[in-house]
C-alpha cells in the first residue's frame, strides 16, 4: 500500500514568511530595483543567507556587538584609535573569553554581514540610530529562526524518501510515514534510523545485535553525544558499513542521505535524488549567491538532517544528550581546522560537483551550470512578522 505524507498545515506566520520569496527574485532579475517599499527587505534577504550559508546560530546584535570589538582591538594594535585604557581593559578582557575558533567564526561572520546587508553599516557607525539597529536585528534574528524553521517543514514530506537508499525498492519498513503527523516513531525508536543515529564509533556493537543496540540507545548505555558523529555523516549503504577507526575520515560528509538533503536545500527537491530539472534563478543557491560549497553550508545540512529522522516533533537545540549547537559548530571546525588539507579540498571538489556540476563550483554565476526548482526551501523564509 502506497505510503501517505502527512499534510502540513500552514500558519499565518508561514504565509507571512512566503511573501518576500517573490521579492527576492524580482530583485535578482531588477538590479536597479529599490527598498523603498519594503526598507527591511535587504537586511531580511541577507538574515536567509546568513541562516544556511553562514551562521546557523547567528545572533545578529550578538554577531555587530562583538565584531565591532573585534574591529576595535585591531585598529588599536595598528595605532589607530584612540580609547581610555578603561575601555582597551573592558574590550580585551571580553574578546579573551573567546576561543580561538569562536573568535575567527566571529571575525568571519561579522565580514560576512557586512557583505550581505551592507547598508547596516551606516546603522552601526551612527550611534543615533540605534534604535532602528535594533529593530533591524531583531527581524533579522526572526527571519534566521524562520529558515531554518521553514527548511525543516518543507523537507519533513519528502525525507522519508531520501532515507531509502534505492527509492525504486520500495518503501521504509517499518513505515517513515503513517497516518499521523507526529514523529514520535522515528529517531532512535525506529530500527533503521536508529542505525543512522548511532555514534559511529558505537556502529559495530549496535550492528553485532541490533535489537539490542537499540535498547542500549534508548536507554543511553550508547550515549549520543556531539563529538562522537552519527552513522549517517558516512558513505555507504547502510551508512558507515565500511568504518575504519584507523581512517575516520575516509566517507567521512559524503552520506547518501546527506547529499540528498543538500540538493533539496540549496538546488531543490527535484533534484534531491540526482534528477536534473529545468534550471530556474529561484533556487537557494542562486538567490544567496552561493558559489562554492562551504563548510557551513554542509554543516546547515547536517543539522538538517539530524532533526528530519529524529522523533522530535517541535525544534530544540537540545535534543536528550544532544546539542545541535555544538554538533553544527564541531563539523565546521572539523572541516576548517581538521589538519588534512587533502580531504577538505576532496571533500570541497566532491561537494561541488554534487551541488553544481562542477568541482569548482557555480563560478560565473549566471552562466554556470545549476539545475533547480522552485522550492528549494529557505528563499520563502525571508520575511519577518511585523
Amino acid at each position: 500500500m502506497k505510503q501517505g505524507k502527512p499534510k502540513r498545515v500552514r500558519s499565518s506566520t508561514d504565509k507571512d514568511i512566503s511573501k518576500l520569496k517573490t521579492v527576492i527574485i524580482n530583485r535578482k532579475a531588477k538590479k536597479a530595483k529599490t527598498t523603498q517599499d519594503d526598507p527591511y527587505e535587504e537586511y531580511l534577504t541577507a538574515a536567509c543567507a546568513i541562516a544556511c550559508c553562514v551562521d546557523l546560530f547567528c545572533k545578529v546584535n550578538k554577531l555587530i556587538k562583538i565584531g565591532c570589538l573585534i574591529q576595535q582591538e585591531e585598529a588599536a594594535e595598528n595605532g589607530e584609535l584612540d580609547e581610555s585604557e578603561a575601555d582597551r581593559e573592558s574590550r580585551k578582557k571580553r574578546l579573551s573569553a573567546l576561543s580561538s575558533n569562536t573568535h575567527d567564526r566571529y571575525t568571519r561572520n561579522y565580514q560576512q554581514l557586512l557583505q550581505l546587508a551592507p547598508g547596516i553599516r551606516s546603522l552601526i557607525n551612527d550611534h543615533t540610530k540605534a534604535k532602528e539597529l535594533a529593530k533591524v536585528t531583531q527581524k533579522m534574528n526572526t527571519v534566521l529562526s524562520a529558515t531554518r524553521s521553514d527548511d525543516a517543514a518543507r523537507l519533513k514530506s519528502q525525507i522519508g524518501h531520501y532515507v531509502v537508499a534505492i527509492p525504486s525498492d520500495g518503501s521504509m519498513k517499518p513505515a517513515f510515514y503513517t497516518s499521523s503527523s507526529s514523529k514520535t516513531h522515528l529517531g532512535i525508536n525506529h530500527p533503521i534510523l536508529a542505525s543512522f543515529l548511532c555514534p559511529i564509533s558505537q556502529l559495530a556493537v549496535f550492528n553485532g545485535d541490533k535489537v539490542e543496540g537499540q535498547k542500549k540507545l534508548l536507554n543511553g548505555k550508547i550515549a549520543m553525544f556531539v563529538n562522537n558523529f552519527p552513522a549517517f555523516l558516512w558513505s555507504r549503504e547502510p551508512p558507515g558499513r565500511d568504518y575504519d577507526d584507523e581512517a575516520m575520515a575516509e566517507g567521512l560528509l559524503w552520506g547518501y542521505l546527506l547529499e540528498r538533503v543538500m540538493r533539496h536545500i540549496f538546488t531543490g527537491p527535484s533534484t534531491a535524488l540526482g534528477n536534473d530539472s529545468r534550471a530556474t534563478p529561484s533556487c537557494n543557491a542562486v538567490l544567496h549567491d552561493m558559489t562554492t560549497v562551504e563548510a557551513e553550508h554542509i554543516a546547515y545540512g547536517c543539522v538538517q538532517v539530524r532533526f528530519g529522522i529524529s522523533s522530535c516533533n517541535k525544534w530544540a537545540e537540545i535534543d536528550g544528550q544532544f546539542n545541535y549547537r555544538e554538533f553544527y559548530y564541531n563539523i565546521i571546525d572539523f572541516i576548517r581546522d581538521g589538519g588534512d588539507k587533502d580531504w577538505v579540498e576532496d571533500l570541497r571538489k566532491w561537494w561541488n560537483e554534487t551541488i553544481f556540476k562542477n568541482e569548482d563550483g557555480r563560478e560565473g554565476g549566471s552562466e554556470a551550470r545549476v539545475t533547480t526548482d522552485e522550492r528549494g526551501g529557505s528563499q520563502d523564509s525571508c520575511k519577518a512578522e511585523g
